[in-house]
């Protein structure tokens, strides 16, 4: 009981926290003129208060688990190796997911693909600039996702799976974590493109973040390491920005099929997560 009770309490307390990182960072930056279609040109302040948002779920965690009465000792980092092949896996869920769902807009017409943009971009062929972006351009997003998965994965995964099962943790985890971004999708321009209608982004994003939260909370539970999980939500990104997002030429029509609220993204994140369904949730 007494246990119960204490994780509960620090769940509280994390959502307390979270909330209050998050809503008035984000209040400042609207208040300064934010707009992610211009980033660069924002106040860095506002720049500052937007980019701080990965580190919310850390900060959250850790004041959490203080609250716990233990000081920080104890608190499981995940910072355990794991085999290759475990690597192996978290990378590629998303790139199959990415794959499924760009090839498809791609084949049907749905969305224009300009491999050639990729190539002025990078300066290099388009094959060779898909790898590049795939293996070492995960980097600077597994450094932007730790914040975020310390949070979600060493701390949210971790003390819910001590009274539920994985499965219910993973659904709480891609829930909390999708709701997460619906302020910086609500009030901020720039969050969801132009002419897609915000109750449309929102479920698709929340499809998304559930999707993936299934994999990643198991990799994480079963592992006992957050490198897994570093490597799926980071290879996310990469797949999206680094190589099929600018592989995509801009249209009127795309961003209702492909991007991070694109209904094709989540429909192959949805069939990859369920095809590799025995790789993660297997020994």
């Amino acid at each position: 009981m007494n246990t119960t009770y204490s994780v509960h309490r620090q769940l509280v307390v994390f959502a307390v926290l979270l909330t209050g990182l998050v809503l008035p960072a984000l209040a400042y930056a609207v208040a300064q003129g934010l707009d992610l279609n211009h980033l660069n040109d924002a106040p860095v302040g506002a720049q500052i208060a937007v980019y701080s948002q990965a580190l919310a779920p850390l900060i959250a965690g850790l004041g959490a688990y203080l609250a716990g009465g233990r000081g920080l000792r104890g608190f499981d980092w995940g910072l355990r190796r794991v085999p290759w092949r475990v690597i192996a896996t978290a990378w590629a869920v998303p790139v199959v997911g990415i794959a499924l769902g760009y090839g498809t807009a791609w084949l049907t017409g749905l969305a224009d693909f300009a491999p050639g943009n990729l190539t002025d971009t990078t300066g290099l062929r388009p094959a060779l600039a898909v790898v590049l972006g795939l293996v070492p351009g995960i980097i600077p997003y597994i450094l932007l996702a730790f914040g975020e998965q310390i949070g979600w994965s060493s701390f949210l995964a971790t003390r819910l799976a001590t009274t539920r099962s994985t499965d219910a943790t993973a659904l709480i985890v891609g829930l909390a974590w999708g709701a997460f971004h619906i302020p910086l999708m609500l009030f901020v321009p720039g969050a969801v493109d132009e002419g897609i209608p915000v109750p449309y982004a929102l479920t698709m994003f929340l499809l998304q973040t559930v999707t993936l939260a299934f994999p990643l909370v198991w990799l994480r539970i079963r592992t006992g390491s957050i490198w897994p999980v570093l490597v799926l939500h980071a290879t996310v990104n990469a797949a999206i920005y680094f190589v099929a997002g600018a592989m995509t030429a801009p249209t009127t029509t795309g961003s209702w099929f492909v991007g991070e609220g694109g209904a094709l993204t989540t429909a192959g994140l949805l069939v990859a997560v369920a095809a590799t369904r025995r790789l993660w949730r297997g020994r």
